[in-house]
């Protein structure tokens, strides 16, 4: 992160320069620019101090030398004011043959001219976290007598290009992209050329995959109705057709007879015929976690499968099946996020995207679990990643994203804008937003993808003064008000995954150690007028009250898990929502029961997630497969049921909640207000690495 952006002001290419300079210094020490204890000395650090110059190798090429020290240069406007300057640069110092001084290096630039052109193209104008993972590449090869790796760009647009997949052949890529409004299906040649645009409609599609003979994508679709389906098109166009409900994440079995999937109902891992027909049980995992990005071996003998914690949060490791005998080998075991699955032709080795050091970097590990070994190094998000059939080639995909919290004006006069961002945060994302009693503050939790443990805090409500409360080795998260607004109670879990030591906590905003109030089922928590904490326990759906008074809890009753359940405003009754299981599913919606008389439905569809406030009027987030969520309101009886004017983007990133488009949302105490988290931040681009080793 460079000076200007830790103080949070605006940021232009020379943010990027800066980062450059950070990853070719740690290359050239091996030890980062700016490391404090935590993420806010390291930004001190970032803002006041120098780099240790010092630790620079005595051998370095003057050049490079000259040119980490313009990089790095704290003031933009005496900063390297453009990349292309670097890339001319290092041309030079590639011209020497490797073992000779920069000084020497003259007469050999003609010989070495071709080597030296494979860094034109990607150094110039590609997204930083690609830029930078191909540096990595180049320094950890340019000595060594086999070809190094190289990396070029396939995309280098605005907005997001995603989730590539490389054809049979390696010569070309589909992927998902935004470029028209909405995320659809193009595919495009590697080197180059003009995109094909393969769907056409406003439903979010993810996950395209070539058949094994390249005629056919098979790719999933949001529905209207929370859930996922298969479809399959023609690799060049054509009339889709849906072949497998409720399923996401399709994969071709090498044959090309078959499709593995995810089953959205029960999180197994399933397969199929092409077109739907015999599904059954390919592998399930472990209790607490759900299948993701089934990917089975060349061999058809094992599956890869992304294990993503439940809690949704961005954890998850990496496991191969044998798909004979069922037996399982988790690979990983970090607590960190691993993601993306791809195979090596030999079914040796499985290439994945992992958050191990806080940043998403591509690594490849054997399928025994030995050889662990990073491939980039950048500081972008490296995911979502796929392999050519010939072993040599490397495709993924870059990421940039950032959410913050903002917030709607409910009743924002006609013609006014009704959105203004209230809490940003460039180095971390902010989540669970919730209004303090008198709305004058919004509690929220903060994540870092593995580099922190999720964290609370508070602000004011118009998002200034923020205030960290709780950073601990614990993950904390889902913050709410104690009735008098002068704590904070959240849902606290240990960060091994140690069962039975999860609890409720409670921090007095003013600050000091967290305290204890129970153990906790992994259940995000409500707190009532009365200080009663309301909570599901179980996979059952079992609703439980606990009152600190008294420290005894009392089970109330059973819903259908769904969103997290709310009190109704008095405490008298439980709001609480049921996603949908299947298509057009009646029971989909918002509920509400004082668990004496049957349960009424009060709103049908498919609900993201829903507040109540002081008044017991229910808000709604109703999500849609456009991703553009609608905001509506309903008073607990059922009564009054209208659409609040505007739009509430919905987020979708499987990097960081699989299959699911969502949206965390509070109402003020008044219902004037709702906060939301928004996407602030969303660039992703796609490039690939030559001769793979």
């Amino acid at each position: 992160m460079s000076p200007e952006q830790a103080k949070g002001r605006p940021v232009d290419r020379r943010a990027d320069i800066w980062a450059f300079g950070c990853v070719l210094f740690e290359m050239l020490t091996g030890k980062m620019v700016f490391s404090g204890e935590s993420v806010t000395d390291t930004l001190a650090e970032i803002i006041k101090a120098e780099p240790g110059w010092s630790l620079i190798p005595a051998k370095t090429p003057k050049p490079i030398r000259t040119l980490l020290q313009r990089c790095l240069k704290k003031d933009a406007k005496q900063r390297l004011q453009a990349i292309g300057e670097a890339r001319i640069i290092i041309e030079d110092v590639l011209a020497a043959p490797a073992g000779t001084s920069f000084e020497e290096a003259e007469p050999a630039k003609a010989a070495a001219k071709s080597r030296s052109l494979s860094l034109v193209g990607w150094i110039g104008g590609f997204a930083l976290g690609a830029v930078l993972a191909a540096l990595a590449i180049w320094w950890g090869t340019r000595s060594s007598s086999a070809p190094g790796m190289h990396f070029s760009a396939v995309t280098t647009f605005a907005g997001v290009q995603a989730q590539p997949a490389l054809s049979p052949d390696g010569r070309s890529v589909a992927f998902v992209s935004n470029r028209d409004g909405h995320y659809n299906v193009y595919v495009g040649l590697v080197r180059g050329g003009q995109l094909l645009q393969i769907t056409h409609d406003a439903s979010m599609k993810s996950r395209p995959a070539w058949s094994p003979d390249g005629s056919t994508l098979a790719y999933a679709q949001m529905n209207d109705f929370g859930t996922m389906d298969i479809w399959e098109v023609a690799a060049l166009g054509g009339s889709p057709h849906k072949v497998i409900l409720n399923a996401t994440d399709p994969a071709w079995t090498p044959d090309g007879h078959s499709l593995a999937y995810v089953n959205m109902g029960d999180g197994t891992i399933c397969i199929s015929g092409v077109e739907g027909e015999n599904p059954h049980l390919l592998v399930r995992t472990d209790p607490g976690y759900a299948g993701t990005e089934p990917r089975i071996s060349p061999n058809g003998t094992m599956v890869a499968v992304a294990a993503r914690a439940l809690s949704g949060g961005p954890y998850g490791e990496l496991g191969v099946w044998d798909i004979t005998t069922g037996k399982r080998r988790l690979l990983t075991h970090d607590r960190a996020l691993a993601l993306s699955p791809a195979w090596s032709p030999d079914s040796r080795i499985i290439y994945f995207s992992s958050s191990r050091g806080g940043t998403l970097n591509i690594w490849k590990i054997a399928a025994d679990g030995s050889g662990l070994r990073q491939v980039t190094a950048g500081e972008g998000d490296d995911t979502e990643l796929d392999v050519s059939s010939d072993g040599k080639r490397l495709v993924f995909a870059t990421m940039r994203l950032n959410i913050g919290l903002a917030q709607l004006a409910v009743q924002a006069k006609p013609g006014e804008s009704n959105i203004k961002i209230v809490a940003s945060d460039p180095a971390r994302n902010e989540f669970g937003p919730a209004y303090s009693p008198d709305g004058t503050h919004i509690a929220f939790f903060t994540n870092l993808k593995g580099a922190e443990n999720e964290s609370i805090g508070f602000a004011d409500a118009n998002g200034s003064e923020a205030t960290q409360l709780v950073r601990d080795s614990r993950i904390n998260l889902f913050p709410r008000w104690a009735p008098d607004g002068s704590r904070l109670i959240f849902l606290s879990l240990v960060a091994d995954g140690i069962v039975g030591q999860d609890e409720y906590r409670s921090v007095a905003i003013s600050g000091g150690a967290p305290q204890t109030i129970t153990q906790a089922p992994f259940s995000v928590v409500d707190v009532g007028r009365d200080g009663r904490l309301l909570f599901v326990k179980g996979a059952e759906g079992d609703v439980e009250a606990f009152d600190p008074r008294d420290g005894k809890p009392h089970t109330l009753g059973n819903i259908k898990k769904g969103p997290y359940p709310r009190w109704s405003s008095d405490g008298s009754a439980v709001v609480y929502g049921i996603l949908s299981q299947q298509e057009d599913d009646p029971a989909a919606g918002i509920w509400v029961t004082d668990f004496k008389t049957a349960p009424r439905q009060v709103f049908r569809g498919w609900v993201s997630l829903f507040a109540v406030d002081a008044q017991n009027e229910i808000f709604i987030l109703k999500a849609k497969a456009d991703l553009n969520g609608e905001l509506w309101k309903v008073k607990s009886d059922g009564s009054g049921l209208s659409r609040v004017p505007g739009v509430i983007p919905l987020l979708y990133n499987p990097n960081y909640r699989h299959s699911a488009a969502w949206n965390q949302i509070d109402v003020s105490p008044d219902g004037r207000h709702v906060v939301f988290q928004s996407q602030q931040v969303l660039q992703e681009n796609i490039g690939i690495i030559d001769n793979l080793p």
